[in-house]
């Protein structure tokens, strides 16, 4: 095997193994970024990946089990409510009309009022979480 064959068999097996992403900084981004590259002897786009996968973990990290399970409840009530809703709309194209039109609107409205009350309870938790970690 010569050498473009090989360059180009170790290509496909890579592209198969890693993906490419291509990012776009202002100036002063792209300056600061620059700046911690160089203070850790690194080029940019591995300290840009590092920085990266170290926010990702990071914040992975820093939500409690409670609230991932909470999240999973509503996770699983929006698809109950989602298929109730599919049932809902079946029905009433069979018999071509809805018993109660406001029932799905409630329906939806209480499932706003969830997912908003869970959302400001994780928010709450994280700046809480920040809040502990910076002092």
């Amino acid at each position: 095997m010569d050498r473009s064959d090989y360059q180009k068999t170790y290509r496909e097996k890579y592209k198969d193994q890693a993906k490419r992403v291509n990012l776009t900084f202002s100036l002063r981004e792209f300056v600061s970024i620059s700046r911690g590259a160089n203070s850790s002897g690194i080029a940019v786009a591995a300290y840009a990946k590092r920085c990266a996968m170290e926010a990702h973990h990071h914040r992975a990290a820093s939500i409690p089990e409670e609230v991932l399970e909470q999240l999973e409840d509503l996770r699983r009530m929006v698809r109950i409510m989602g298929n109730n809703l599919n049932q809902m709309a079946k029905h009433s194209n069979r018999v071509k009309q809805v018993l109660d039109d406001n029932e799905p609107f409630v329906h939806l409205q209480n499932l706003e009022a969830e997912l908003k009350a869970a959302i400001a309870q994780v928010a709450k938790h994280s700046a809480k979480s920040q809040t502990d970690d910076g002092s």
